[in-house]
Order: structure tokens, then C-alpha cells, then sequence
């Protein structure tokens, strides 16, 4: 037949049905193909099919005894990513065969709903389109390779590279001028007068002039020029441009080099006497906090719109059906907070220095995320989850409730990574009784498998062996090697007790978490303002915006909001108008929320809330030095904004 497929085709099926694997038999031989079939009535005996022998293509259902669900692509994608793969679904699960090419998936087939000639058409159709991947994934390895091989050049020769398009003048920069200018790789967005920013004052006006000129020429410089970085260190750079038309985009683009000419510190000649000095290791820049701080900031913005987002949703009238996928979302961003605040802390883990945020937080707010956490997880790793939380537990306490929830996170990721398949994984929280301002939450973590296996307590984990646990090519043993590593240190930091005991493969993990109980809750604050407020918002991310301000006015009718975009734009609004609260993002064009902070402190004593997307106990610091009133990091429940906005305007109330 014509476009048939390749002499002796091997075809593997993974289906427990017998009658489903004979008709797909029965199609291939109507087909008139040769082919070599394979056949595997459970995922793991499919695996060990494909370690012994060579097969062309996997025919694969998603339910069978050992796997369930996308549980079984994943699984499969991971343990042989060489072999394509087509998902056979039922008639009511055509969705799961659309999400499976997404995830991974060459196509998919509606068992009962094709042929002959539609299973060769999509066997031939999935292996074309993972040569054509193959091919595109070689292809973009080459380019990688090249990319790195040219990034190992001109860090060599400290030479950066940039174009600038010469009518708006946005630029964009390579990673190695970043690091001619001391800054985190794509910390910022550049344009010209980002570059004219650095350069030395008594240089400006000649590069300026320089700029405007080498728009008129193919080719122009070299120029020497100083800059300054934090007003102290002087760097020479040498300045070449190079015009370019691009045709793609029909914009006339202004090429450039730049590389640091900057003579090096004149050295004597070594004293043998003298004992050489040890070298200094420089870290690694690609392992900076800068950069995980940078990271971080650009996941926390737009995760805390969807939180608000979805906060407004669930105000709306929903159905059943629509409240639980609400609810299944909400699990899933709660898990991926958790996960991106592990992390962006990683830096800090691995050199010991983790600082812990004071800030007021009810325990009970923490502990039903955790449970909406781990129910979904128990339905996606087919687990029988039974929680249960003292509901004495709705004290308000004073410490670090992102530390305590990473600490719930590795717990739950670790007791599901060595629990067996369809056991259960109990918790339990209960409050111990208070003594003189100080409680114990009690955690018992009780799971049929095996004992986790803890990092040696000798051996002192380095930034690079934590960090390169996070690498794709990880296996799952190095991921659940890091998430030991990181649950023992936030136990050590967080002062908390534990005990690991394990009897017939019944796992028990107890915690004592010591609680400093706040005094805040004994001051009797409504939930919803008594009175009219009057907010001013200062956010840039237009998003942020609009979720925020609906948050706000729906959370009251007695609540106003006016915007402003930048801190700038928020001292005018705050001379012209009285406002009860504002609350202020802290990175902004034109003029942060630092400044802004610090100047609206000259003429007003408004309470101010910092809105950060760095969670940085630095920067903590520096916002209540410049005289904020609190600190909130993205991306934070509306309930605690909430919370927040009445403590503050309570105490004013209260001072008035």
C-alpha cells in the first residue's frame, strides 16, 4: 500500500484487556504491514519488554493493574523517553488523549472509535513526528553547544554583546555584559539610558555623542569610557557598534560590543618566605541568591494574581462541579508555592544561613492548605489520605510561616516519595497546652513503606551537590535526597523536635514544633471595616492591578481604591488625597516603593504595607528601616491582606 510503514515494525501494547490488544491485531493484519507485536498486560512488565528488546512504537493504556491515569504517561515518558508513545483512551476520557499529547504523547486513540486505517495513519503519524522532534531536539543541542561554547569566548575576553533597537532604544544584553556590570543575569530589562546610567559623569557626554553618531555609520569605534558601579568601582570599556537591518521584524537594529579593558592590579613578584596565601573561591554566579531572589520575583507576581483571581472566582456563583476544580486549582498553586519557596531558599540552605521573618499568622490557615495539598496529592499517587487538625489550632502565632509551610511540604512530598503504592499516609496535628505565651503543635506523620533516608549527618552538603540535585537528568533518588536535606535543616532552624520510628513497615514520623503564641489575638479586630477606608494601591504589573483593586472593593462596600503606577505617580496621589492605608510594591519603574516609602514618611504617617515578590528578610529589614508598617510577600491569601490592612487600621484607630 502506498506510504506503508517500515519492514518488520515493532509495536508494542501495554493493555490489560485481552479483546483490545486481539482487534488491534486483528487491524494490523488487515493493514497488510509486517510487523513484529508485543504484548504486556501491566506498565512495569511493558518496561522490562523494552530493556530486552528493541520497539518501534508503544501502544499504551492509561489504566492498568500497576499505574493509573497520567501517572502511567509519566511513569512511562520517564523510564524510556527513547520509544514514542500513543495513549489508547475510552470514549468518555477523549480529554485525557488530548492532555496526554501535551504531556508528552505522540497521539491518541478513542478505543471503540477506530479502524485499520486510522491506527496505521496514527502509528505512522506519531513515529514521523518524534523523528521530526529528534531531529529539532539535535538540532537545538548543536545551537546550545555553539550558544555555550561563544558565552565560554567572550567570558574569556570579558566581552559583552547587545542590539538596540535605534527608534525606541530597548536593548537587550548578553549574559556576559550582566556580568561586565555586576548584575544578575536578566535582572532587568535595558535600554540606553540603563547603559548611560553606569557611565562615568565626566564621560557621558562623549558617549552620548557617540550613540548618536554610530547610528549613521555601517561601522563605528572602537571608544574607551569609563563606568561606575555602587559610586565606587571604576571599570575602562571599550565601545564598538555595527548597523543591522532585520528583515523578520523591518527594524533598522544598532549591534554593539563591549568589552572591559580595565588594567589589572600591578603584582610583585611573590615573597618565598612568605606563606602563600590561600586562594579565594569566587562563587559561582549562576548559584547567587541575586538569582534566585531574580527568579522568585518573576513567579511570585503573576502567581499572586492568579490567587486573587481565583478568590474572585470562587465569589461568583459556581456549580458543584466548578467549585471543585476551583478547588483542585487552588491545591495546585498552594503545592507550587510551596515548591518555588523551597527553591528560592536553597541558596541560603546550603551555606547555613537561613533567617527567620517574624510576622504575625494563624497556624490554621497553614495546616488546611497542607490538607487541601496532600488530598490531592493522595488522588494523584493513589493513596489513602486521613488528616486531622485540633481545632484549637486557630491561635494566632508569631514566627516564619513560609519556613513552617516548606517544613509541611517536604514532610508530605517525602511520605508519599516511601509510602507503597494504594496504602495509606495519615496526619496528625493537635496543640499541646500553653504555657506562659509558648504552645507545642504536635505533627505525627504515619504511612505504610519505608524509612526515608536521611543525608549523613557528618558529611556538609555544598551549593553545587544541593543545587545540582535540581538538574533534569536528576533521578527521583536525588530529589528526594534534597528534600531530606532541606526538611533537616528548616528542623534545625525552626528549633523543632523529632523522632523516626519504624515497626512491620509502619512508618511514624512525630514533630515538635515549638509556637510563640502572638498577643495580637487577644485584641478583639473585626474582619470587615467598620468604617469607610480609603486605599491607594502602587503597583506597576498591570494584572496585579486590576486582581488586587477586585479583591479590595469586593471584600467591602465601604472600601475605595485608586491606583498608582509607580511611586512617583503615588506621592502626588498622597499629598492631594487623605488615605486610610497604602500598600506598596517595592519594585517599580521610575521610582520604587523604597523611595517612594521613605519620601511619602517627610509628610505623612500613613500605615504603609510593603507588597514584596522577593520574600527576603533583607529587604524585610530595609522596608521597616525607611518606615514601613508590615510586610506582606506575594503570593499571600486575600484573608491574610485582609488581616493585615484591619490590624493597622485598628491600631490607627486606636491612636486616633
Amino acid at each position: 500500500m502506498a506510504g506503508s510503514l517500515k519492514e518488520m515494525l515493532t509495536i508494542l501494547v501495554i493493555e490489560d484487556a485481552k479483546a483490545d490488544t486481539e482487534m488491534i491485531r486483528i487491524y494490523l493484519e488487515e493493514a497488510r504491514n509486517k510487523y513484529q507485536l508485543r504484548c504486556a498486560e501491566s506498565l512495569s512488565e511493558g518496561l522490562y519488554i523494552i530493556e530486552e528488546h528493541h520497539v518501534d512504537l508503544v501502544l499504551l493504556d492509561l489504566n492498568l493493574p500497576d499505574s493509573n491515569g497520567f501517572n502511567t504517561l509519566r511513569r512511562f515518558i520517564e523510564k524510556a523517553p527513547q520509544v514514542p508513545v500513543v495513549v489508547m483512551t475510552g470514549i468518555n476520557d477523549q480529554r485525557k488523549g488530548t492532555e496526554s499529547v501535551r504531556a508528552g504523547a505522540q497521539d491518541y486513540l478513542v478505543k471503540g472509535e477506530f479502524e485499520s486505517r486510522q491506527l496505521i495513519k496514527a502509528i505512522r503519524y506519531s513515529l514521523e513526528r518524534f523523528r521530526l522532534q529528534a531531529d529539532a531536539e539535535e538540532r537545538a543541542t548543536k545551537a546550545s553547544d555553539e550558544k555555550s561554547r561563544l558565552e565560554a569566548l567572550q567570558k574569556m575576553a570579558s566581552l559583552g554583546d547587545w542590539e538596540m533597537d535605534i527608534v525606541s532604544n530597548t536593548m537587550t544584553w548578553s549574559g556576559e555584559l550582566f556580568q561586565i556590570f555586576q548584575l544578575p543575569p536578566h535582572s532587568l530589562s535595558p535600554s540606553l539610558s540603563d547603559y548611560l546610567r553606569y557611565v562615568h559623569r565626566d564621560d557621558r557626554d562623549q558617549v552620548e555623542a557617540f550613540f548618536e553618531k554610530a547610528v549613521r555609520y555601517e561601522e563605528y569605534g572602537p571608544l574607551e569610557h569609563r563606568i561606575m558601579i555602587d559610586n565606587r568601582i571604576i571599570k575602562i570599556l571599550s565601545l564598538r557598534t555595527r548597523i543591522r537591518f532585520d528583515e523578520k521584524t523591518n527594524k533598522v537594529l544598532l549591534l554593539g560590543s563591549v568589552q572591559d579593558i580595565t588594567p589589572s592590579e600591578n603584582t610583585a613578584m611573590p615573597d618565598a618566605s612568605k606563606t602563600p596565601e590561600e586562594e579565594v573561591v569566587k562563587p559561582n554566579p549562576y548559584y547567587s541568591r541575586e538569582l534566585f531572589n531574580q527568579i522568585s520575583f518573576n513567579i511570585r507576581t503573576p502567581l499572586s494574581t492568579v490567587v486573587h483571581l481565583f478568590y474572585l472566582l470562587e465569589q461568583t456563583h459556581l456549580n458543584k462541579q466548578q467549585l471543585k476544580l476551583v478547588q483542585d486549582l487552588k491545591t495546585t498553586i498552594n503545592d507550587l508555592s510551596f515548591t518555588l519557596s523551597n527553591l528560592v531558599n536553597l541558596s541560603i540552605l546550603s551555606n547555613d544561613n537561613l533567617p527567620l521573618a517574624l510576622e504575625h499568622f494563624r497556624t490554621l490557615d497553614i495546616l488546611e492548605s497542607i490538607q487541601r495539598v496532600m488530598s490531592f496529592k493522595g488522588q494523584q499517587h493513589n493513596r489513602e489520605v486521613d488528616i486531622y487538625i485540633d481545632p484549637r489550632l486557630s491561635i494566632t502565632v508569631k514566627g516564619d510561616s513560609n519556613k513552617l509551610a516548606q517544613l509541611f511540604f517536604c514532610l508530605i512530598e517525602l511520605a508519599f516519595a516511601y509510602s507503597v503504592f494504594e496504602s495509606f499516609v495519615k496526619l496528625r496535628c493537635t496543640l499541646d497546652n500553653e504555657q506562659e505565651g509558648r504552645s507545642q503543635l504536635h505533627v505525627q506523620m504515619e504511612y505504610t513503606g519505608e524509612l526515608p533516608v536521611w543525608p549523613d549527618a557528618e558529611t556538609e552538603a555544598t551549593a553545587e551537590e544541593i543545587l545540582s540535585l535540581l538538574q533534569p537528568s536528576s533521578v527521583d533518588d536525588g530529589r528526594d535526597q534534597l528534600l531530606a536535606v532541606v526538611f533537616l535543616r528548616l528542623c534545625e532552624q525552626l528549633k523543632v523536635g523529632q523522632h523516626v520510628s519504624s515497626q512491620k513497615g509502619e512508618v511514624i514520623i512525630d514533630l515538635t514544633i515549638p509556637l510563640q503564641v502572638s498577643n495580637q489575638q487577644s485584641t478583639n479586630i473585626p474582619k470587615v471595616p467598620q468604617k469607610n477606608i480609603h486605599i491607594l494601591l502602587v503597583e506597576d504589573h498591570p494584572m496585579q492591578q486590576i486582581a488586587t483593586k477586585q479583591v479590595l472593593t469586593t471584600w467591602s462596600d465601604k472600601v475605595t481604591v485608586a491606583v498608582a503606577d509607580n511611586g512617583k505617580v503615588a506621592l502626588a496621589k498622597a499629598k492631594e488625597t487623605a488615605f486610610d492605608i497604602v500598600l506598596m510594591d517595592l519594585q517599580m519603574p521610575v521610582m520604587d516603593g523604597w523611595d517612594a516609602g521613605a519620601n511619602m514618611r517627610h509628610f505623612s504617617s500613613v500605615p504603609i504595607i510593603a507588597l514584596s515578590a522577593s520574600n527576603s528578610k533583607q529587604e524585610e529589614d530595609r522596608c521597616y528601616q525607611v518606615g514601613f508598617n508590615d510586610y506582606l510577600a506575594k503570593p499571600f491569601q486575600p484573608e491574610e491582606l485582609y488581616h493585615r490592612i484591619m490590624l493597622l487600621v485598628h491600631d490607627s484607630e486606636g491612636a486616633a
